[in-house]
This record gives C-alpha cells, sequence and structure tokens, in this order.
C-alpha cells in the first residue's frame, strides 16, 4: 500500500507533505540516459528512440512521478511518433507506508481497464527490478486531464475554485458513476491473488482492517504497547463495531477528488489514478473517502465548501442512484476513513521530526483528523 493525501494540520505546518516528497528521484540527467537504455531494450524496433528531459508534475505527492515523451525515430522530425509518458517510482528512501507495492497498481490498472467500465491509465511497462533506477517503477500513457489541487486546496484556488457550480456537481457526479462502476466489477476475477483480500490466507473481510491495525502498532508506533489516544480509540471501535453484513467490493483506497483526472472543457473523468491501496473491502469505504478528504479541502480553505459540491446527504444520495444500493454503514467508514489518513498523518509527522524537522507538539495532538475522530466517536 501507499499513497498520502495532503497533511493539512490546521493552524499549524503547511506543506508538510510537500516537504517531504521533494527529494528528488535522480540527476535528471542520469534519469534520462538510463531511461533511454532501458526504453530501447523493451522496444528493439525503435533502436534510435529519444526521450525528453523528465519533469516533476504540477500535482502529485504519493511517489516519485516524472513526465516525458518517447520520440521513436527522432531523426523522422514530424513524422516521429510520440508517446506520451509518466514515469511512477517507488518512493527512494523512507515513505509514509512500511512497504509500497507498483505491481499491485500496475496489476489493478490493467485488469481495470480491461473491463471499460472505469477510465484508468494504460500501463505500458513495469520494472520491479529496482537494479535500473534504484527503485521498482512503472511507465504510463498521459492521459490528457487535470486533477484537482490538493495543495492549495482545490476549494479555494485552481480549476475547480474557478468552475461554474454545474461543472463541479458535474465533476462529482462522475467520480460518484465511476467509482459505483468501479464496485460493480467482479472483484474475485480481478483481485487475481494481488489485490489485499485475495491473497493466500487473507480473509476479504478483514484484510483492510487488519492493514490499518498492523500500520498503528508496528510503523507508527515505536512499540505496539505505547499508547496513542484518539488512534487507539478509533481502532478499538473499528474492531468492535465492524459490519458483519457489510457487502465486498474491489476497492479504490484512496479515494479523493484529487485523484481524479478531469478532461479539459468538459470536465468528465478521464482518468482514475493512483491505485496504490487497492484493497477489497467495504465499497462505502471509498464513498467516505472522498467525503473525508472534500472536508479537508474545506478546512483548508477555511471552512468553505464551494457551490456545486455535495454534502453528505447528496453525496450518499448520488452513490445509491449511481449504484442502486442502499449505504448503510457510512459512519462506521467514516471513522475508519479518518483513522487511517490521521494515522498517515502522524507516521509522517513523526518521520520528520525524526529527521531534524521543527513541529509543535501541539500538531500531534490537536489536528485536522484527530478533530474529526473526536467529533465522530464523541469523546
Amino acid at each position: 500500500m501507499g499513497s498520502l493525501f495532503f497533511l493539512s494540520v490546521g493552524g499549524g505546518v503547511a506543506g508538510i507533505a510537500a516537504a517531504y516528497h521533494s527529494r528528488s528521484m535522480s540527476d535528471p540527467i542520469d534519469l534520462r540516459t538510463t531511461l533511454e537504455g532501458w526504453l530501447r531494450e523493451r522496444m528493439p524496433e525503435a533502436p534510435r528512440l529519444r526521450i525528453s528531459e523528465p519533469r516533476k508534475p504540477t500535482a502529485g505527492q504519493s511517489s516519485d512521478t516524472q513526465l516525458f515523451s518517447i520520440e521513436l525515430d527522432p531523426d523522422a522530425g514530424s513524422e516521429s511518433e510520440r508517446i506520451d509518458a509518466v514515469l511512477r517510482c517507488a518512493p527512494r528512501e523512507g515513505g509514509p507506508f512500511p512497504e509500497y507495492d507498483l505491481g499491485l497498481q500496475a496489476h489493478v490498472m490493467r485488469a481495470v481497464g480491461a473491463t471499460g467500465r472505469v477510465p484508468v491509465p494504460e500501463v505500458l511497462w513495469l520494472e520491479e527490478d529496482p537494479g535500473v533506477l534504484g527503485v521498482p517503477f512503472l511507465v504510463m500513457r498521459v492521459v490528457d486531464g487535470e486533477a484537482p489541487l490538493d495543495w492549495p486546496t482545490y476549494q479555494g484556488e485552481g480549476f475547480y475554485k474557478d468552475a461554474s457550480p454545474e461543472t463541479r456537481a458535474h465533476m462529482w457526479r462522475g467520480t460518484i458513476e465511476a467509482v459505483a462502476k468501479l464496485h460493480a466489477l467482479d472483484w474475485r476475477a480481478l483481485g487475481g491473488g494481488r489485490v489485499p483480500g485475495t491473497q493466500a490466507g487473507d480473509d476479504p473481510a478483514t484484510a483492510a482492517l487488519g492493514y490499518w491495525r498492523r500500520y498503528l502498532d508496528t510503523f507508527l508506533k515505536d512499540d505496539p504497547r505505547e499508547a496513542v489516544p484518539v488512534f487507539d480509540d478509533a481502532i478499538a471501535f473499528l474492531e468492535q463495531e465492524r459490519p458483519k453484513d457489510a457487502r465486498l467490493a474491489l476497492c479504490w483506497g484512496d479515494a479523493k477528488l484529487g485523484n481524479v483526472l478531469f478532461a479539459p472543457g468538459t470536465r468528465d473523468v478521464a482518468a482514475v489514478i493512483d491505485w496504490e491501496m487497492a484493497t477489497i473491502g467495504d465499497p462505502e469505504a471509498d464513498l467516505a473517502s472522498l467525503h473525508l478528504s472534500d472536508l479537508r479541502a474545506q478546512d483548508a480553505a477555511g471552512g468553505v465548501a464551494l457551490p456545486g459540491t455535495p454534502d453528505v446527504e447528496e453525496l450518499i444520495a448520488l452513490y445509491e442512484r449511481a449504484s442502486g444500493l442502499p449505504v448503510q454503514h457510512f459512519h462506521y467508514n467514516l471513522v475508519f476513513a479518518t483513522f487511517w489518513r490521521g494515522s498517515v498523518q502522524i507516521a509522517v509527522m513523526r518521520q520528520l521530526r525524526r529527521k531534524g524537522a521543527d513541529l509543535a507538539d501541539e500538531l500531534f495532538v490537536d489536528n485536522f483528523p484527530i478533530r474529526q475522530l473526536r467529533r465522530q466517536l464523541g469523546i
């Protein structure tokens, strides 16, 4: 698993995640030369191919990502075929998660893409050998689309803010429809033993929650016996109150508006991206994650939701209409979404502090997810 939403710590540190992920994956000249050689081995029919200087995109924080173009026959000038591509690498050092499985992402995008039901980036190549660039990586075809800003928040800046209320509502409706189509797919056929919940020995009903219990005890905490107020309360609630009648589906995992590419002009959903947290679980978890992420965006913009942004009742109604199924366990899944996102925030801040970052103690006990959890749990 892996991914990260912007660590918006209200009244505190702005840009923590951006700073955390600002490390360059390698010198661009070295990357270009190495990647060209690797691509020629995979495309022997284009021995003279060249790539453009890789560049960082304007958005994306969960891993090292570069954009570049492949010219298959540079000597052909305007007649040369060009492939616009995205290079996505596993984190080079540390990271907000104990492991980062690019093979999982490639599998899910290929499996979901093959259904033709949900638009996802086309995976061109996967390289799981870290010997090439120092870390595993995959190459995808660029999608013509734009993602709402994580930071500065889309509720305060960018094309989402500049859009009409009707366009914003269209974006949300398209996102919910794509999510409902994802959940309707046959997860048993698509999991392939690669997606958590379909691996040998997995219980698909508890795989996601089990992962986050382990994350709390063995990754966030220095010792499993360490007390972490609010988060210990939340995981206890989640384990005790887990719905036994929840349906199962292939879940996106890191569901948020900032992980959707919207087509220019129409603002239709062009692609659903960032599949590193894909798992089998309660599909309502994706819906709750979308809502919580938008609450975070609103909080970062001063607590204001732009017209066209659905409130929780409208969001649930959109999903029920798109899926044809009732939403039954939304509060539980909202606690789950807040718990895991807050856990990542605390883990990252602890790592930053160990690296010398001057973070105030209050940020560890009073931030957006903690305030939300207190409200949700009544503590």
